[in-house]
Parts: C-alpha cells; structure tokens; sequence
C-alpha cells in the first residue's frame, strides 16, 4: 500500500514547526505576491501553507531549513516546478477494416 509523502509524522512536525515560527516572526504577507496570510483557516487561497523550496522530486528534503511559508495559492500554483507538457499520442490506424 502506497503512503503519503505529506502525511509522514516527520512532514507533519516539519510543517508545524515552520508554519509557527513564521507566525511568532511577524509574517503577514506571502513572500511571492504579497498578499495577507491566514493563520486560522486552511483550506483558503491565503490559507499559510509550508512549501518545500527545493522539491522533493529534484532532491529536498523534509527539513526546516528546506520550508518556506507561503500562500496556499501560490503553493499550488508553484507544484513542483514547470507544468508537464503533453506529448502529442502517436494516431494508431486500424490493421483491418470493419465494414458496418
């Protein structure tokens, strides 16, 4: 059975952790675009959220000094890195022919 990256016990302290220490060190607005950053609610555009600055698909690690918080909506519109493009599907034509 497959488990969760971000729901390791480790993610979740690290997550905790980094999410604190912004609040008691004043940050109130997301380092990307600036706007104001919600504590209290998850779930919200503006919603702090823990973003691995180095992402775990080109190596990070699950460590404080590997987290930033950020907004929830630039969180996940980073991802992790560049959005995959769509490779064109090879068009598969029929070896035989069905007459209807």
């Amino acid at each position: 059975m497959a488990t969760s990256r971000t729901g390791t016990g480790k993610w979740k302290r690290v997550r905790a952790e980094a999410i604190k220490r912004a609040r008691d060190n004043g940050l109130t607005r997301c380092p990307s675009c600036r706007t104001p950053l919600d504590y209290e609610w998850s779930k919200r555009p503006n919603s702090a959220e823990a973003d691995h600055i180095i992402p775990h698909a080109r190596g990070g690690t699950d460590t404080l000094d590997n987290v930033q918080v950020i907004c929830r909506l630039c969180n996940q519109t980073k991802g992790a890195g560049k959005k995959r493009k769509r490779r064109a599907g090879k068009r598969v034509e029929p070896t035989t022919r069905v007459p209807w």
